[in-house]
């Protein structure tokens, strides 16, 4: 008995010791397996669970951008700095139940009513957005998008409508309150008059006399072209080639790509493009799968919000004191595009990082009908007018290296194409219309 109990001892200790060995071998092979954590970086955002997911794309990325209230039936813009009401209405909808949806009209003259009814405090987006993002689950077959959000005097019903169809719909709600949003807006220290104006497929906030807006400096960051070829192709098998238009290209296979300008073109657009087959994707899978990119470029996200969605393309960019900030001469920060054959992502290494205190300086613009009648007096039809907002563009400071200002400037959307109003001006809208009925063909 006691030499059958040694050996058995010497067995266990035997077969412990090659369970050890090969847990470091795996390990080893593991963490020295650069394709396994290439994959993990790229893929890690989508094994999540849907609620979570769901969650952080609401509390990062997909928040209403811009509020308005009422005063004497006075519609005006607000913004507080210390009480963000986007914010605040996103934490509110974080307990609410969702318990039926319905369209209650989808009539223009009842729409432009709600528009200007001072019963509501509204939300907007800026741009349509799917209802089954915030929802928890489908509430009908289809997937109805909305851009505003009307907070009715009720806390039991909520008000969603459609710009581009006038469609209003009615939402019964659970668990809801909206009170502290109501009191916030109530005492916003920053109030715009304004008005709603129609577009070509949505209503835009028209100032009808000149407003002084603010300029802000920043110090900016650039990451270094390694960070994103690390993020986006890994550290293994990845070549790369020069060209003689100032871009280097990094390919991990003839499939994935990643091009980059070279450092002393002194520009930051890139681009990352993957070749794969996609399935149909319904719109809220479009809007998930979309951050589920801007997530994998690790670029700070604290300021980030959607932006647009121009065909198959949606952007986000960063958005400072409630108005969007174009990183390039009229591009956001990202830009995804997802067609059946490929996947790419146009983004800026260039981030905004460090706010520098407000000095007093602002800007002048003039009053919005302003802009539109001199933009139609060089030949833009005030049909093709999509989208017209203040923004902010990037100017270099010269005093330091790092350094840059948003200068406030109108940017308007014709022809699915986003530039400042003076770009405009300069345009041959011949040419372009020439262009645009080729391209829709």
């Amino acid at each position: 008995m006691k030499s059958r109990f040694k050996f058995s001892d010497i067995l266990l200790s035997v077969g412990t010791f090659i369970v050890f060995a090969l847990s470091i071998v795996l390990w080893i092979f593991i963490m020295t397996n650069d394709q396994y954590f290439s994959r993990i970086d790229q893929t890690n955002n989508v094994s999540q669970n849907s609620r979570s997911r769901r969650s952080r794309i609401i509390y990062n990325l997909y928040l209403p951008t811009s509020a308005y209230g009422f005063k004497n039936g006075q519609p005006y813009r607000l913004y507080d700095a210390k009480k963000n009401l986007p914010l605040e209405y996103i934490k509110d909808l974080k307990e609410v139940k969702y318990k039926n949806i319905r369209e209650v009209s989808s009539n223009q003259k009842e729409y432009e009513a709600m528009l200007n009814d001072p019963k509501y405090l509204q939300l907007t987006f800026p741009n349509e957005v799917s209802v089954n993002l915030f929802t928890k689950k489908n509430l009908k077959s289809t997937d109805q998008t909305f851009r505003r959000s009307f907070i009715s005097p009720s806390n039991d019903v909520l008000y969603l409508g459609n710009d581009k169809t006038t469609t209003i719909y009615r939402v019964e709600i659970a668990n809801a309150n909206f009170n502290r949003l109501r009191e916030y807006a109530a005492k916003s220290r920053a109030k715009k008059p304004v008005k709603f104006v129609r577009m070509k497929n949505s209503y835009e906030t028209f100032y009808d006399q000149p407003e002084n807006w603010r300029v802000y400096s920043y110090l900016t960051n650039t990451q270094t072209d390694s960070y994103f070829v690390s993020r986006l192709l890994g550290t293994a098998n990845v070549t790369s080639s020069n060209n003689k238009k100032g871009w280097t290209t990094y390919s991990l296979n003839y499939y994935t790509k990643l091009r980059v300008p070279d450092t002393k073109a002194g520009r930051h657009d890139m681009l990352y493009t993957r070749y794969e087959k996609q399935k149909n994707l319904s719109e809220n899978d479009c809007l998930i799968d979309s951050v589920e990119y801007v997530h994998k470029l690790g670029l700070s996200e604290q300021d980030l919000r959607y932006f647009d969605t121009t065909k198959d393309k949606l952007s986000y960019s960063n958005y400072i004191e409630g108005m969007p900030v174009f990183m390039g001469k009229h591009s956001p920060q990202v830009s995804t595009k997802l067609t059946q054959d490929t996947e790419e992502v146009a983004f800026s290494n260039l981030e905004l990082q460090i706010p520098i205190p407000f000095d007093g300086q602002t800007r002048t613009l003039p009053a919005t009908g302003t802009v539109i009648q001199r933009l139609v007096n060089a030949g833009l039809k005030k049909t093709e007018i999509q989208r017209i907002i203040v923004a902010y563009r990037i100017e270099k400071d010269h005093s330091h290296d790092s350094l840059v200002n948003l200068i406030p400037t109108y940017y308007i959307k014709a022809y699915d194409q986003w530039k400042s109003a003076q770009e405009w001006e300069k345009q041959d809208f011949n040419k372009l219309a020439v262009k645009s009925q080729g391209e829709g063909k």
